[in-house]
């Protein structure tokens, strides 16, 4: 039974909820079942699996499941100490510290310029700092069907526990690109920036979706036929300028006039939503 604060295992949870460690450490700190579980199908090597009296209790079968699935043995920590180093504000009585997945890869560390992406629709997100929207953006990115999610520098990072969480386990499943540049995007690949209602003078034209608007026929062609990049910016700052020159048109959600703008999540959603049923009716 673990007791103690300067446990190596309740150290290594307390380093994982800093950023700068988390940088260092490379690992992943999974809390709550759910989280775990998703941990244990993707997967993941586990490190740790730590267990309070209480939940093992009352979910032996799970923890059994846990156990076998990544061969590490639960062991049991007061519920005092889990709960004083748990990111989470309602700690569940269950974490697992497991490496990341094989699918998580760095753009600064592959060759060549060009990343390579498999077809499909891809999710670049640039600047969104806050890690609940990286996560909800994420479960949103594998609920639509898209290929990938690409994160920008400057972007929250994948392995913040909060983003985790809210990605409800589809962080861990989705193939993810970190530190982006906006030059290491295919060329080839058309880019649609999702904007709010007010644009750059000198950027591409605005496609409103969820309307019947057939104005620009060659356009809603090219959204429904070909591999995309959809881009989505902060809510507070939205899209750098690298990113709507690099852009071939713009997206916007009509809204009423008294909303600015919608929360980052929700927009992005909306539109991944919305652009896969036009590449699939025709």
């Amino acid at each position: 039974m673990i007791r103690s604060r300067n446990n190596p295992q309740v150290r290594t949870m307390r380093r994982l909820r800093n950023a700068h460690a988390r940088r260092r450490i490379h690992l992943l700190l999974l809390e709550g079942p759910h989280l775990a579980e998703a941990g244990a199908e993707a997967g993941l090597e586990f490190h740790h699996l730590l267990v309070t009296p209480e939940f093992r209790a009352a979910h032996a079968e799970l923890i059994q499941r846990l156990e076998g699935r990544s061969g590490t043995a639960a062991t049991p920590v007061e519920a005092d100490r889990l709960h004083e180093q748990a990111d989470s504000d309602a700690p569940q009585g269950i974490a697992a510290i497991a490496g990341p997945p094989p699918g998580w890869r760095s753009a600064r560390a592959v060759e060549p310029e060009t990343l390579v992406l498999p077809p499909g629709l891809h999710v670049y997100l640039d600047g969104i700092q806050d890690p609940g929207n990286l996560g909800a953006i994420a479960r949103s990115t594998e609920a639509a069907g898209a290929a990938s999610l690409l994160l920008a520098p400057g972007t929250a990072r994948p392995n913040q526990p909060r983003a985790l969480r809210a990605s409800a386990g589809s962080l861990l499943r989705l193939p993810v690109w970190t530190e982006v540049e906006v030059d290491r995007l295919p060329p080839e690949v058309p880019l649609f920036a999702l904007t709010g209602h007010r644009a750059r003078k000198d950027t591409p034209p605005t496609k409103l979706l969820f309307t019947a608007d057939d104005s620009e026929p060659d356009l809603l062609a090219e959204l429904i036929s070909t591999d995309a990049i959809l881009a989505v910016g902060s809510e507070s700052k939205g899209l750098s300028g690298l990113v709507l020159d690099r852009a071939e048109a713009l997206l916007s959600i009509p809204t009423a006039p008294a909303v600015e703008s919608l929360n980052a999540a929700v927009a992005a959603s909306l539109a991944l939503f919305e652009l896969q049923r036009l590449r699939h009716s025709k």
